[in-house]
């Protein structure tokens, strides 16, 4: 796709969402307008995005099924299940037989708040007994770019330990440095920080103190945004890094 086209795509769905903006003023056609307006809106992000993205993380990976149930249970825990994992590690465990969902629209900010109410509305969200998990388009977005790296980094985990296998000089203890790195990124996610935070003020009995932490814009910015975006660099490093190791050790294998 060329600059210009791709330029006039962009340009159009950013115009269709800020007609879905504008629309969901309206009270009968919040739920529309708001989904009219966030679907516009990342659809045109996805096109922003480098075509070179797509190519190592999708296009040219060699998709196995380790590729596929990888992504996939990634992406059904970041959607469906992070909210409730997040609160059993907390330490609430209890069950009761009730399942409900929901889809809803918050009211439409000021112009201002344009791009934050792009993030969070519209959302779905799923009730599993006293548990709930909650989607907003931010999350869904950031997490299937997040399905695609952890599969592209687990298959060329595979291939790398193929390659190197095959190489009697090198030792297969390498592959264990990516494999930490695809660690790294997801854990990046479950918002480590606040977890440990919490928890440790909650063995000292310093709780009270730390909410305000915890509830502060700046931690919370950085916590539900900051934190996702930086496991998609740090998966998207550790994916090029795998990529020159391998063509490394295939042009040693060749030499020797």
């Amino acid at each position: 796709m060329d600059l210009i086209r791709k330029g006039l795509i962009i340009s159009l769905l950013l115009i269709l969402s800020i007609l879905g903006y504008l629309l969901s003023f309206s009270k009968s056609y919040l739920l529309i307008g708001s989904t009219l307006s966030a679907f516009s809106f990342w659809i045109a992000i996805a096109i922003l995005i480098p075509r070179k993205f797509y190519d190592i993380t999708f296009f040219n990976v060699k998709k196995t099924k380790g590729y596929w149930i990888s992504s996939i249970l990634y992406l059904t825990f970041h959607i469906l299940l992070y909210g409730i994992f997040y609160v059993m590690i907390l330490g609430y465990v209890g069950f009761y037989p009730y399942i409900g969902y929901g889809i809803g629209a918050t009211v439409t900010p000021p112009w201002p708040y344009f791009i934050y109410w792009e993030a969070t509305s519209p959302g779905f969200w799923i009730n599993i007994g006293p548990y709930e998990s909650d989607t907003v388009p931010f999350t869904a977005f950031i997490g299937v770019l997040l399905a695609m790296l952890i599969g592209a980094n687990i298959e060329k985990i595979f291939e790398l330990y193929k390659t190197i296998k095959n190489s009697r000089r090198i030792s297969t203890a390498i592959v264990a440095i990516p494999s930490i790195g695809i660690i790294s990124g997801t854990s990046c996610c479950l918002s480590l920080p606040s977890i440990l935070i919490y928890l440790t003020a909650l063995s000292i009995g310093a709780v009270s103190s730390v909410l305000g932490i915890l509830a502060s814009p700046l931690y919370f910015g950085l916590a539900y945004y900051g934190l996702p975006i930086g496991s998609v660099f740090l998966l998207l490093v550790n994916l090029r890094d795998m990529n020159r190791i391998i063509s490394k050790c295939k042009i040693y294998n060749i030499k020797r």
